[in-house]
Parts: C-alpha cells; sequence; structure tokens
C-alpha cells in the first residue's frame, strides 16, 4: 500500500526549491501579534480602497489570520476543515462588502470568498482579515488555489513542511509558493479537497 502522502519520486527535486522559498520568505508564525492591523468591514469611505494584485488581496484589508490555540492534530483530523466552516448566510454579506471595498467587476458568482490562510492548516474561520473575495477565472484563480491548499495540508499533516511556515506563506505571497510547489503541472494532483 502506498501512502497518500508520499511526495511522488520525479517531483523530489522541487522539495529543495519549496523549502528555500519557505526559509527565504521568513518563518515566522503567522498569529495575533504578527498580524498588520487590519480595516474593520466593511471599509468606510474614508479608508484607501483595497487592491488586488495579480491574484493577490491588499494585506491591509486582507493580512491573513490563524485560529488561535489551534494543534496540528486538530486541523489533521478528518472533518476538521467542514466543521469549522462559516455558513453561507456568513460569508455572502461580507463577500459582498469586500467586493466593494476591493471595487471588483462582475457578478458575486465570479469570485469564491476564500479563506486566505486555509483552514485545513489552521486559518481562523470567520476573521474578516482571512476572507476576500477571489476570482473563480483568470491566472492564479479559487481553483488553483484550492490544489495549493490540498498540498500544503497534506506537507502539514505529514510535517515535511513546517505548520507556521506554511501559515506565514499562504498569508504573504500564496502565488509564490503555488510556483514553488510546481505549479499547475505537479498541483493539479493535488485535487480540490483531495
Amino acid at each position: 500500500m502506498t501512502d497518500p502522502y508520499a511526495w511522488p519520486r520525479p517531483r523530489a527535486r522541487l522539495l529543495p526549491s519549496v523549502l528555500a522559498v519557505v526559509l527565504l520568505a521568513g518563518c515566522a508564525p503567522l498569529h495575533a501579534g504578527s498580524v498588520p492591523p487590519r480595516t474593520g468591514w466593511p471599509v468606510s469611505a474614508s479608508d484607501r480602497r483595497c487592491v488586488e494584485r495579480d491574484g493577490l488581496p491588499d494585506p491591509r484589508c486582507t493580512p491573513g489570520a490563524i485560529r488561535s490555540g489551534v494543534s496540528l492534530a486538530t486541523i489533521c483530523a478528518f472533518g476538521y476543515s467542514p466543521s469549522v466552516r462559516p455558513p453561507e448566510s456568513y460569508t455572502e454579506p461580507l463577500k459582498l462588502a469586500q467586493m466593494r471595498a476591493y471595487d471588483l467587476p462582475d457578478r458575486a458568482r465570479d469570485y469564491e470568498e476564500d479563506h486566505l490562510v486555509p483552514l485545513s492548516i489552521g486559518g481562523a474561520p470567520t476573521d474578516p482579515a482571512n476572507l476576500w473575495p477571489e476570482p473563480r477565472s483568470g491566472p492564479y484563480n479559487a481553483q488553483e488555489k484550492d490544489q495549493l491548499e490540498t498540498w500544503v495540508a497534506r506537507m502539514a499533516c505529514s510535517q515535511r513542511i513546517p505548520l507556521a511556515a506554511l501559515q506565514h506563506d499562504m498569508a504573504t505571497n500564496w502565488i509564490a509558493l503555488f510556483r514553488a510547489a510546481g505549479g499547475e503541472r505537479v498541483l493539479r494532483s493535488y485535487p480540490p479537497g483531495g
């Protein structure tokens, strides 16, 4: 029987690159003391608007947040993410307010209200600092991030990459981590929720 978390042999060359990115990005854990101050939702007219850049949320508006006191054993337990996922009755009004703050075009269905730091690695479920309207299409879209989320959960739960490093990298630049992990070529073997 094969280990479902085993790193496939041909892709093992990527692990040093991923680790280098993690180390270069600074591996300090993301916790309440390290999260930059955020604006409340909805953003008031006197505040500067939130600006998405190349698929990344504005760190002033969406810096990411982790659930305080959650352990690796807890988040790696089967069914953890669905058990803490907030209901649509909470996320949909927040998404609409954030779409206005980000001045996003199109319809609400064109965006997924996504957790910047995924629930599967301890992201805060209901903190607006960890949620933002992520595009469903275009480069670096919600589907690609979902594949990365599966990969980071497996890396964290198999203890191949430290949880704090993954949380930090997801919060600061998930796209850099997506590229370092092999991008679509590698991550397509990590289906969302798989």
